[in-house]
């Protein structure tokens, strides 16, 4: 039996004959739960389903991807095939090395294209989750696609939603702090007293992010359904619509796309140039916070990555991630010294700090230099945030100044889970924080909310969702907490208050995480991608509220 899982869009192109698309994404092949019944779920066609139904009887499981060469670059191929070995089968699970560029080069013959359709005819689907894109926009994300009049959408099996909603989202009961007592749980706001509550267990967060993955579910059904620019009962186009579509070396996940709406654009490129990068610009509805969530850049992005730090003024850039994980390469090293494009950028400067696991306040005592290739081990009782500075310059512009770049790594958060402590979140938000009153033309404390006017912050992790929108969900929500209680001793504040209404001030039963979140899934799909992730910003938020009490 031979899988082929790439996009659909490209195993319609051509495929190797006999083969069968089997693309899921890589968030539900990591999943044991996700077993072949699942699998064979994913195909709607009878002779499909009853195709994939003899992988049982098989010698052999063969499976490629476009074009992978080492098994370094087959890790989605291997828990492919661990799926069938997990069920007991013993036949030979195989991996085409060099994928179907190589095979097609060398085996022209067994390759098979579409013919053209006669008048009437329909093509079948091998997943009840994709759908015929009509009027195909020529450029998407502003990169050119190939022509089609009915390019068929690749990427509507790779929400994952689709299928986790299936069997509800789980159930994780929030970790209470030391420090919260009783009597300090009674004075929290109204919306964190209910959760925090012993009894509930964690049912009322799980029943919150179950409805944001079902509005989540709704809005990439809309983004991934391009009807045209009059399709809207209003004659206006849709709001949703997923960039970068063509999967090009510009994405590092095959199931990460931005919005187009939110999108940066590369603004100092040639007429004509694609202005496409992975990153939209994130902001919450009740702070001043900015961000722009993006995915680790691959080397292929490394100039558009610097052009974004350089036309976006960011001067901090924080990386959830490390660079391997468990033989993955999850970040590569864009910040060596050197020349990107027309951006020249040295590195002066990297030390670590010592995170205090039990709570405390951070050591700023400069440890000896650890290596952040591979992740570390989270249970390490002294975990480190590597703080690196660079300069950057145009050499297009050679009297501009040179601008300081400060990056912090923590490496210590594994992909698709959480940090091993709320404290080790909040230090490090904290340490940003403090880049930022150091480098900001306002000056406030760190017990006031940041006033407008602020330069955005650079976040990263992997993919630029999960740790992402965890990390900046946590700092938006302690950032509008300050401005609550700068209400609540006198009325200080409001002059920093976003623009919109001052309601939400005074409103404590607003569930401050659960409305920022959705503001970040409105700008960039997944944003805080799985339900512990999101258990954890109310338990970082309990953790500083806690810590605020004494």
């Amino acid at each position: 039996m031979l899988f082929d899982v790439r996009p659909f869009a490209h195993f319609k192109q051509a495929n190797i004959k006999g083969s069968l698309n089997l693309c899921i994404p890589t968030t539900l092949l990591k999943r044991r739960s996700f077993d072949t019944q699942k699998l064979e779920g994913t195909f709607t066609d009878d002779a499909d389903k009853q195709n994939f139904a003899r992988w049982r009887k098989c010698d052999m499981i063969i499976v490629y991807d476009s074009a992978a060469a080492d098994l370094k670059d087959a890790a989605p191929l291997l828990n492919l095939l661990n799926k069938f070995q997990a069920e007991e089968w013993k036949g030979d699970g195989l991996i085409l090395q060099n994928g179907f560029r190589g095979f097609s080069g060398r085996f022209p013959h067994l390759i098979q294209k579409p013919q053209t359709q006669t008048t009437g005819s329909s093509s079948k689907r091998p997943s009840p989750m994709r759908i015929d894109l009509q009027s195909v926009a020529p450029v998407v994300g502003g990169c050119a696609l190939p022509e089609s009049s009915s390019a068929v959408n690749p990427f509507f099996g790779n929400i994952r939603q689709n299928m986790d909603l299936l069997g509800g989202v789980g159930q994780i009961p929030l970790k209470q702090p030391d420090q919260l007592t009783e009597a300090k749980r009674q004075q929290l706001p109204s919306w964190l007293r209910g959760a925090s509550d012993i009894k509930d267990q964690g049912h009322i967060v799980s029943n919150k992010f179950l409805g944001l993955e079902k509005s989540e579910l709704e809005r990439m059904k809309q983004a991934l359904t391009y009807e045209g620019p009059s399709a809207d009962t209003n004659g206006s186009p849709k709001k949703y619509r997923v960039a970068g579509i063509e999967k090009g070396t510009k994405n590092r996940y095959n199931d990460i796309y931005p919005f187009d709406h939110s999108r940066v654009r590369l603004e100092g490129i040639p007429p004509g140039a694609c202005d496409y990068v992975n990153a939209n610009h994130i902001s919450a509805e009740l702070t001043n916070r900015k961000y722009i969530a993006t995915q680790a850049p691959v080397p292929d992005t490394f100039d558009d990555f610097w052009r974004v730090v350089w036309e976006q003024d960011v001067r901090l850039l924080v990386s959830l991630t490390a660079e391997v994980e468990r033989g993955q390469v999850k970040c590569h090293r864009y910040w060596e010294s050197g020349k990107y494009g027309p951006f020249e950028v040295k590195a002066y400067s990297e030390k670590h700090i010592y995170i205090e696991s039990k709570g405390g306040p951070i050591d700023p005592t400069v440890c000896s230099p650890k290596a952040s290739t591979e992740r570390p081990d989270s249970t390490n009782e002294n975990p480190v945030i590597t703080v690196r500075n660079f300069s950057i310059c145009h050499t297009s512009f050679p009297f501009e100044p040179l601008r300081d770049i400060t990056q912090l790594q923590y490496p210590y958060w594994p992909d698709f889970g959480t940090t091993s402590q709320p404290t080790h979140l909040l230090h490090l938000i904290e340490q940003c924080n403090r880049v930022i009153r150091a480098t900001s033309n306002s000056s406030f404390s760190s017990q006031q909310a940041e006033p407008k006017g602020q330069r955005p912050v650079l976040v990263h992790c992997s993919a630029g969702c999960g740790r992402t929108g965890t990390f900046c969900t946590v700092d938006s929500v302690l950032d509008m907490l300050k401005r609550q209680r700068a209400q609540a001793a006198g009325g200080g504040g409001l002059d920093q208050n976003p623009i919109g209404s001052s309601d939400w001030i005074g409103d404590f039963n607003l569930d401050l995480i659960a409305k920022t979140v959705e503001d970040f899934r409105r700008q960039r799909p997944s944003m805080v991608q799985n339900l512990s992730q999101y258990a954890l910003c109310y338990e970082s938020v309990l953790e500083w509220l806690a810590s605020e009490m004494n």
